[in-house]
């Protein structure tokens, strides 16, 4: 019985060591595995593969989709930088500006000007015959080398993620109510959209883009149908004086950063917009925050994807390349005339 008990225990003590001694040739963005992905894991991920910096911070990783230098980002990881300081570094290790020409905030992305010609080095893909299990590679930021690959599987078919919408920064407390007036604030995050745009403790909000709300759930639900960078104008009263003021939403994840649930404590940095896509591949390629606005590929070297949020430790999306193609066109002519031509 004795001897039952123990050799679980002596076994799982053998798995840890074993993992612990691992390779790194054989791990997921080890040099085996990457030899077995062939052209995907090699010349394809950096011939399209580009970094994006603001100043000296990098922001992210970027994709370059067409020939004539478009690339595609995720917008939310660069939305706050000065325009006029992003610099692009590759495919290989050319420098240069670069300027904003269009933006899709329905899927979070951003197209960028290279400046120059360049071959993407692959060929589009066709999602329908992915399935759960299927191999996928993922362009991710590598050494002063350039960009590198890790692998892993789809671990969802093509769908929709629910948008979880923006916040204003404050916690609404239980006296709420017509009689009372609106909704009591009854805390204020530091350094919240609510806090810059000047409301306190104990203020009552009553009314959210000239609409009047008294009920504390109904005020949620009106705030959350609203995209983060959303500018709105919440009435309120303080004390006899009423004032209206213009609040531009933030990303909850930030916001309240210190509510986070075990999930997301364990889960370590996350996208700062991970929910509200319309359609996503769903696969736990193990990537970061920054590798985000990179490519995902099947094994063939074909684009599948664009990577556009870390959504916990576990699962990762990607943009599907026929809705990539679907917005490039759609931005066509918004592009061609932030180009001048």
């Amino acid at each position: 019985m004795k001897l039952i008990r123990i050799f679980p225990l002596l076994l799982g003590v053998a798995l840890t060591l074993n993992a612990a001694t691992l390779s790194t040739k054989l791990r997921t963005d080890g040099t085996e595995l990457r030899a077995a992905f062939g052209e995907a894991a090699g010349d394809v991920a950096k011939a399209c593969t580009v970094n994006i910096y603001a100043g000296s911070k990098f922001t992210g990783l970027g994709t370059v989709i067409s020939r004539d230098g478009i690339v595609v980002a995720k917008n939310s990881e660069i939305d706050v930088a000065d325009p006029g300081t992003l610099r692009i570094v590759g495919p290989g290790k050319r420098i240069g500006r670069t300027r904003i020409l269009a933006r899709d905030i329905a899927y979070d992305l951003v197209f960028l000007d290279l400046g120059r010609e360049v071959d993407p080095g692959y060929e589009w893909g066709d999602i329908t015959a992915l399935n759960h299990g299927t191999w996928v590679v993922a362009g991710v930021a590598g050494s002063s080398s350039g960009p590198s690959v890790r692998g892993g599987v789809c671990s969802a078919i093509t769908r929709e993620i629910k948008k979880a919408g923006g916040v204003i920064g404050v916690i609404l407390g239980g006296k709420d109510g017509k009689e009372f007036g609106g909704v009591e604030v009854t805390e204020v995050a530091k350094e919240g959209p609510a806090e810059k745009a000047g409301v306190k403790k104990g203020d009552v909000i009553f009314a959210v883009d000239g609409e009047e709300v008294f009920e504390r759930a109904k005020m949620i639900e009106k705030v959350k149908s609203h995209d983060p960078g959303t500018v709105i104008k919440v009435t309120l009263k303080r004390k006899d004086k009423e004032m209206e003021l213009e609040i531009t939403l933030g990303y909850r994840q930030q916001v309240f950063s210190e509510l986070k649930n075990r999930n997301d404590r364990m889960s370590g940095k996350v996208s700062v917009r991970r929910t509200g896509f319309k359609r996503v591949i769903q696969h736990e390629v193990s990537l970061g925050p920054l590798d985000m606005g990179g490519p995902l590929f099947d094994l063939e070297g074909r684009l599948i994807g664009i990577n556009i949020a870390k959504a916990n430790r576990v699962e990762f999306f990607a943009i599907p390349v026929s809705d990539i193609r679907a917005i490039l066109e759609d931005k066509a002519r918004e592009i061609s005339e932030a180009r001048g031509e």
